[in-house]
């Protein structure tokens, strides 16, 4: 269960920051915009939304692993070894979400420093 707190930390600095990046996209339009730029702009906002359904489904997964957990404590071999699977498939899907959210995050800071002033 101590992996699956850190791992609803890392859920929630990931909305964070989605939002901060949302909120930039926000500013960018508003401000000065280039308009052949709206198409880049357009596929990181696509991005950040996919990024929201995929942290709402992992946020899915680990409340059902919290409760799978305290439900299988006193149960046989089986379920627990059922529950360990899931859990490293939900740890694995933590690692790859973690990993391509800060790949866009690169991707768009990148983006702004080369065509935003």
């Amino acid at each position: 269960q101590f992996e699956t707190v850190s791992w609803q930390r890392l859920l929630d600095f990931m909305t964070d920051e989605n939002v901060h990046l949302k909120n930039r996209i926000s500013e960018i339009l508003s401000d000065r915009f280039d308009t052949y730029l709206l198409e880049e702009v357009d596929g990181f906002q696509s991005s950040l939304v996919k990024e929201d359904h995929l942290i709402a489904l992992l946020n899915n997964e680990i409340t059902e692993i919290d409760a799978l957990l305290v439900k299988t404590a006193d149960e046989d071999s089986d379920k627990i070894k059922k529950s360990e699977l899931k859990l490293k498939r939900l740890k694995r899907n933590m690692q790859n979400a973690d990993k391509q959210f800060g790949k866009l995050k690169l991707q768009f800071h990148r983006f702004l420093s080369k065509n935003i002033v």
